[in-house]
């Protein structure tokens, strides 16, 4: 329980950050995943990010497709299923962990787009709202010269009389703004394509504050006997605490305060849900709601998660 007390020091000092969003790293032409030592500029950002959730010092590693699938399957597990691991070791007759590792493995599918997240200003999470003014008519009092005959004899006169104006439509353009809105809204109408990055972003974003949660203690494995280790809750919690703490990562990541709450917003409504019947149901909790027992945002908080 200690991220709980962590969480209420973060929330307080991204709130009162900058409005404007940053790029904490460039966007150099090296892969993260190339860096032999793990010391690439995405890894060297990610790793103080991982350790204030751990609340222990700890590291992010970047793997390459062909490295993931080697290191994945020594560990026993499925490649293609897997976005990132801890390593753990449990004790046969205690069942508790006798050892957790100090670094998370992320696989290319989360540290592209962290990393381009990271680097862009603005944030690829935001959009220009366009405001359209459709244009009107109105009519409008005018004079008209006009021939005319008075006492015989044809002369003009000027007369008043009405006549239809268009007025012609406007279109403006606002500042750079979360695009997600709380309740499936958008603040722009993207294509198709941007809303699968955008997932894309979420994704990563909660990937990383997960393995943090795990590299902090949560941690639970299925024995080879059958039995299982550790917490049975592991998955579930680290989503549930992970979610909570996408804001922080967000910010850290350059976000602007507004904008990391809209992507957690999204991922509790459009991803978190798609875990209760699926698969990998061990990822859903019904306790992972505001006031549940999952609930570790500080007391008066607002916004979930």
């Amino acid at each position: 329980m200690i991220a709980v007390a962590c969480l209420a020091l973060v929330v307080a000092a991204a709130a009162a950050g900058a409005r404007r969003d940053t790029a904490p790293i460039q966007n150099s032409p090296d892969l993260p995943w190339t860096n032999p030592s793990h010391q690439s500029n995405l890894e060297l950002l990610l790793g103080p990010i991982a350790s204030r959730i751990a609340n222990r010092n700890v590291t992010i590693r970047c793997e390459g497709d062909t490295d993931w699938v080697q290191l994945v399957t020594q560990q026993g597990g499925n490649p293609n299923a897997e976005l990132g691991y801890v390593s753990a070791t449990f004790s046969a007759t205690t069942r508790q962990a006798t050892s957790i590792a100090t670094f998370a493995e992320l696989r290319t599918a989360v540290c592209t787009p962290l990393k381009a997240f990271a680097a862009a200003n603005p944030k690829p999470t935001k959009c220009v709202p366009i405001k359209r003014t459709p244009a009107t008519t109105k009519r409008v009092k005018t004079t008209i010269r006009k021939r005319v005959t008075i006492n015989g004899v044809p002369t003009w006169k000027t007369v008043p009389t009405t006549k239809t104006i268009t007025i012609p439509g406007t279109t403006t353009t606002g500042e750079p703004t979360p695009c997600y809105i709380e309740g499936d809204h958008a603040a722009a109408n993207m294509p198709e394509s941007y809303w699968d990055a955008y997932e894309d972003y979420s994704q990563a974003i909660l990937t990383l504050a997960h393995e943090a949660i795990h590299l902090g203690g949560v941690v639970g494995a299925t024995l080879r006997n059958g039995l299982t280790a550790g917490d049975a809750q592991a998955e579930a919690k680290a989503s549930c605490y992970g979610m909570q703490w996408m804001p922080y990562v967000a910010t850290e990541l350059g976000a602007t305060p507004d904008d990391a709450q809209a992507i957690a917003t999204y991922y509790w409504e459009r991803i978190y849900p798609n875990y209760r019947n699926a698969v990998n149901a061990q990822y859903w909790s019904a306790n992972c709601t505001p006031g549940g027992s999952m609930d570790i945002r500080p007391p008066g908080s607002t916004s979930w998660p």
